[in-house]
């Protein structure tokens, strides 16, 4: 199914790619993902809760519209999303008012191009069983997977995904040009040679944080890295 980009009254671009994420899974995944492709399509193309709800709106409202009308979502799946549970023991995805379940089931049931990104190896993350899913979340297994892992395939996987969301929403525009070499499209901003990332940049100089472990190979007069790769924890 291909979409077209769409415009709001006031003349900006409306999301047209949802994150959908479990907060503290493979928490640098979501950033980076948003911020390479806020560097590609701009801002405000990109939905990611933590960066666009400000204080005071109505969440619940916004998610769901904002689950419903963007034409694709990314759900971010690592180790802990399967089987979280909530403080009284209950595996999250079975309780009604999971936000990540809500997401999901509104963008499936509004046929939304819907893409499981799994956040690791093969030996750590794979699609779950139709069986593990709530029902309205099985169709979920039947949708084909994208993979990001730590390490250096990242600098192929990232510009891959980032390639597939142009091809849905045709509309988008690409606005930056890449680097022969170029780890991912946002640049990281890093301490040491191989350390912790501290913030990645997107276009135009906005700044995102970023929860990861590094290993650079390249670094360009700003101290940010032209070619990173991502550590898994524990790594050195």
């Amino acid at each position: 199914m291909l979409f077209m980009t769409t415009r709001g009254s006031n003349g900006t671009a409306e999301p047209a790619v949802f994150i959908s994420y479990r907060g503290g899974d493979e928490r640098w995944a979501p950033d980076l993902v948003y911020t390479a492709l806020t560097a590609e399509f701009g801002e405000g193309v990109v939905f990611k809760a933590g960066y666009d709800l400000r204080a005071g709106e109505d969440f619940p409202a916004i998610l769901e519209q904002r689950a419903a009308s963007c034409p694709v979502m990314i759900v971010c799946i690592g180790p802990g999303w399967l089987a979280a549970r909530s403080v009284d023991g209950i595996r999250r995805l079975d309780e009604s008012d999971d936000w990540v379940r809500r997401e999901v089931e509104i963008a499936l049931r509004n046929g939304n191009d819907v893409i499981p990104l799994l956040l690791g190896s093969l030996d750590e993350i794979s699609i779950p069983a139709a069986s593990e899913l709530p029902p309205d979340l099985a169709p979920l297994v039947r949708r084909q997977a994208f993979r990001l892992e730590p390490g250096g395939r990242l600098r192929i996987t990232l510009p891959d995904l980032v390639a597939r969301i142009a091809d849905l929403v045709p509309g988008l525009a690409r606005r930056t040009e890449k680097e022969s070499g170029s780890a991912i499209v946002a640049r990281i901003r890093i301490g040491d040679l191989r350390g912790k990332a501290t913030a990645v940049r997107a276009h135009e100089g906005v700044t995102r944080p970023i929860d990861a472990d590094v290993e650079v190979d390249r670094v360009a007069e700003t101290g940010e890295a032209m070619a990173v790769d991502l550590l898994h924890r524990g790594h050195g």
